[in-house]
């Protein structure tokens, strides 16, 4: 019985956890399950391009550099609606599984202050990630995940400072801190109800940072690039709660009560270019890299032995993926703009690597949304974006924590800003 567990179980408790940490914790991360960019309103619409434009309070995330253009101070509020949804079937199985998760709702938030004609500080505050993953405990795959929920905030104060007319730099700090909340079952026996385990944490605040540059050839043609740093998040005293039938065997197996990770956020790299051929006409180009190179292991300590064991160490293996990206926004009136775009993400896993709580592929995303100026002052906006994956099949690699069987996943996302501008030009 011991060696049973001690095979399967393990790899199942320290997987999981730092998977789903992850994702908790990253600010811009595209390759991370159903998991998309949402930091702005008319950023979204626009096939999530920002990098090479002036994008208004969203490029306090984006590119601080191209903050230092705006000629007023400025608050934006706005959120969104994720309908995500994953499906699975097992190899050799025609049955098709899915997952009943809730709308998640992250929201962002931005506030600039307009200093003086050359200097911009700013305030961001963004949750990339906070939604919940719900599979169930009837699904083949129970043993893997029932269900995953999370919350994570980034935190950006930020400065800006516009060099000359034509070219502005900027950087601000990355605090990212949040929750994690996972349960699985256990493939124990011998017990009346089914065994499972509940592992649950905060991730301490950590600091990263963020540097942006913005420059305006002329009129028509505009560059940017931004980098964000690593961020490595602890999670230090995680609770780990199993529930298991009280024997003495099985209950021995099961001793710690808390855990101990840090998991590896990747930099990220954008380049991006902002093409004006028309008046009324704004196109943009981006591509971005992320450093998922760091992400090799997943690795996690015990307070006391599980099966035996202080710890559990399951490979990731993750490789860079870049993002190719492509926005237009056309103003059909002096106030209402139309916006448009798409962009194509490649998966950062391996093959034999995919997991319930990240069954990654590459990404196709089309957005639509509107933008209307209601005053001077106020404006509203609002966007949709589909997001779709490659169906994908996983033959589990050895300690990746994986199942074996064939994954499909997208989401539907609805949203809105509210922007409103104070002081003069």
């Amino acid at each position: 019985m011991k060696k049973f567990l001690k095979k399967t179980t393990t790899k199942i408790v320290g997987a999981g956890l730092l998977s789903a940490g992850l994702l908790l914790a990253s600010s811009n991360v595209m390759a991370s399950g159903y998991q998309v960019v949402l930091q702005g309103s008319r950023v979204t619409a626009m096939g999530n391009c920002a990098v090479g434009f002036r994008s208004g309070a969203p490029s306090l995330f984006f590119n601080p550099g191209a903050m230092a253009m705006e000629q007023n101070s400025s608050v934006m509020l706005g959120g969104n609606f994720v309908m995500s949804n994953v499906k699975y079937r097992a190899t050799g199985s025609t049955l098709v599984e899915e997952t009943d998760s809730p709308a998640g709702t992250p929201f962002f938030a931005y506030g600039i202050y307009k200093v003086n004609e050359k200097l911009n500080v700013g305030l961001g505050v963004v949750t990339p990630f906070g939604s919940t993953v719900v599979w169930g405990n009837q699904w083949s795959g129970r043993y893997s995940l029932n269900e995953l929920s999370l919350q994570a905030f980034v935190v950006q104060p930020t400065v800006s400072y516009k060099v000359s007319e034509k070219f502005g730099i900027g950087g601000g700090l990355d605090i990212a801190f949040g929750s994690v909340s996972l349960q699985r079952s256990l493939p124990i026996a011998q017990s009346s109800t089914e065994s499972s385990v509940l592992l649950e944490g905060s991730a301490k605040p950590s600091i990263g940072f963020n540097l942006g540059a913005y420059y305006e050839v002329n009129e028509k043609f505009s560059l940017g690039i931004n980098y964000r740093s690593k961020v490595d998040m602890k999670v230090e005293g995680g609770d780990a709660k199993f529930s298991v039938p009280n024997l003495p065997l099985i209950q021995g197996s099961f001793q710690a009560k808390n855990f101990d990770a840090t998991l590896p956020l990747p930099s990220v790299l954008s380049v991006g270019a902002g093409i004006k051929p028309m008046e009324k006409l704004q196109l943009a180009v981006e591509w971005s890299l992320t450093g998922w190179d760091a992400y090799k292991e997943l690795k996690f300590e015990y307070d006391a032995p599980v099966l035996g064991e202080a710890e559990t160490v399951s490979e990731r293996n993750y490789k860079n993926s870049s993002t190719f990206k492509l926005g237009a926004e056309y103003m059909a009136t002096e106030s209402l703009a139309l916006r448009g775009g798409f962009y194509y993400d490649q998966t950062a896993v391996d093959d034999g690597y995919m997991t319930p709580e990240t069954p990654d592929a590459n990404t196709m995303s089309y957005t639509l949304g509107l933008g209307y100026t209601v005053s001077e002052k106020f404006s509203i906006d609002v966007h949709y974006l589909l997001v779709t994956k490659e169906e994908r099949e996983n033959i589990a690699a050895p300690n990746s924590g994986g199942i074996d069987g064939t994954f499909e996943a997208g989401a539907n996302v609805f949203g809105f800003g509210l922007s409103y501008k104070f002081g003069s030009n």
